[in-house]
């Protein structure tokens, strides 16, 4: 089941801020992280995900809108 904004700080749980999440299509899963964008990206790729959802963690707690 997909997750929804209330489960993304739950998913985020213990990333870094600043980084690039890539997370599963399914939204339940993170696959990878990382500064460079294109580096997580390939990363979940070679996991076997095609179209991860790309989400960069702010750099201070704030409000997010999706």
């Amino acid at each position: 089941m997909p997750a929804t904004a209330a489960d993304l700080p739950e998913l985020l749980r213990g990333i870094p801020p600043g980084v690039w999440v890539a997370i599963s299509e399914r939204q339940n899963k993170v696959l990878s992280y990382g500064t460079d964008l294109e580096a997580a990206h390939d990363e979940a790729q070679q996991k076997g995900e095609q179209m991860p959802l790309m989400v960069r963690v702010p750099e201070q707690n704030m409000a997010m809108f999706l």
